[in-house]
């Protein structure tokens, strides 16, 4: 088929919707988004789980397709991908197939004949290489209207970079983060981060398909890496937004270390162990004041309890004025409720006062005692 005679690179034109493809690279399957296979069935599925491609099929259904904004596409293997679109496109072919709306698990609504006709063909520009296409794609997606979430958004300028380090006089990361419209290099934490989790893969340390979790956080270990604590404890240069990312940026004798705080992040499905961070706050923080400490540290490595790293990070001036503090509390509420004692139902709260009061007259007692000695 003469693809040049039916879309010219450089051209818009209406090309049949039988001859577009999915694109599978495309930087929105991310790892807990990704189809199970790249057929047409399991993409479909894939978007309508997590691109919302209800709300589009509604509205395509309704108004027809309207064909303003072009599919952008690239010629693969005899037939033509779309880089830019693929949800459009998804919606269109879900429209054109009941039972692969079906599969999806997305219902149709009534669509008259004159809509209907709309779905043939769709409006596409051909580019000659994916360069072309990424000026719009990324600020469409990085900045614009709908973004992708941030581990797409860093694939998307990560392959970016390196095919400008291919070149002779290519752009610096700081450059595409301009292009994208990123005027604080956002873009390279993100980078950061993900050539981070490229080489744990790539070096059998840590594999995403084994966290604990099918969700996945990226921006647990975007945001840790920011902190000098994270970047110490994995031996790592702090990240120089001056320069571009290193491909490496962990080194080999710190692996373990970068087992330990992938694992601590997202968990070990293997293993059977849970995230130690349940949530970004406060968790990520507990854990940065943790690492801060080579003592609380060996704790987490050893026991893999964050409560228990948590304390033993805690100056222990810190940990007594909190532990009054929140004494004191409770039995202020204690006194309030005191109307609702009954000694005969309750008799051990008898020896539970006791010992209060035991432990009271002790810290007291040593209080009291420290504070005469400053005096002298």
């Amino acid at each position: 088929m003469d693809l040049d005679a039916i879309l010219p690179v450089g051209t818009s034109e209406k090309v049949p919707v039988g001859l577009l493809d999915f694109d599978v690279n495309n930087p929105r399957f991310t790892p807990d988004k990704e189809p199970a296979s790249a057929s047409d069935d399991d993409v479909v599925i894939q978007l309508a789980r997590s691109a919302d491609l209800a709300e589009l099929v509604q509205s395509i259904a309704t108004s027809g397709y309207i064909n303003i904004e072009p599919l952008i596409v690239i010629e693969r293997a005899g037939r033509f991908a779309v880089l830019e679109g693929n949800r459009r496109l998804a919606a269109v072919k879900v429209l054109r197939n009941d039972t692969l709306a079906q599969q999806a698990k997305l219902t149709l609504p009534p669509m008259e004949a004159s809509k209907r006709a709309t779905l043939g063909e769709l409006l596409c520009y051909r580019v000659a290489t994916e360069a072309d296409a990424r000026d719009l794609i990324g600020f469409k997606h990085i900045n614009g209207p709908q973004g992708w979430d941030a581990f797409a958004k860093a694939r998307f300028a990560a392959r970016w970079l390196d095919e400008e380090h291919s070149k002779t006089d290519g752009m610096t990361i700081g450059d595409i983060a301009s292009r994208m419209g990123d005027q604080h290099l956002t873009i390279h934490r993100m980078v950061t981060a993900l050539f981070v989790l490229e080489q744990a893969q790539r070096e059998d340390v840590y594999f995403l398909e084994d966290r604990k979790k099918k969700s996945f956080s990226f921006s647990h270990l975007y945001t840790a890496l920011a902190s000098e604590e994270f970047t110490s404890y994995l031996g790592m240069d702090r990240p120089d937004r001056t320069t571009d990312p290193a491909r490496d940026p962990v080194p080999r004798d710190n692996f373990g270390e970068l087992q330990n705080l992938l694992i601590w992040l997202y968990g070990s499905k293997d293993r059977d162990i849970a995230p130690v961070v349940k949530s970004q706050n406060p968790d990520l923080n507990r854990l940065r004041e943790v690492l801060g400490s080579r003592m609380a540290t060996r704790v987490l490595e050893e026991r893999g309890s964050l409560d228990e790293a948590v304390v033993a990070a805690t100056p222990m001036s810190l940990r007594f004025e909190e532990h009054m503090i929140a004494a004191n509390a409770e039995l202020q509420y204690a006194l309030g409720a005191l109307e609702g004692f009954d000694p005969k139902s309750q008799p051990e709260m008898i020896q539970i006062a006791d010992s209060a009061s035991k432990k009271a007259r002790l810290i007291k007692t040593q209080v009291d005692s420290l504070a005469a000695e400053i005096e002298k």
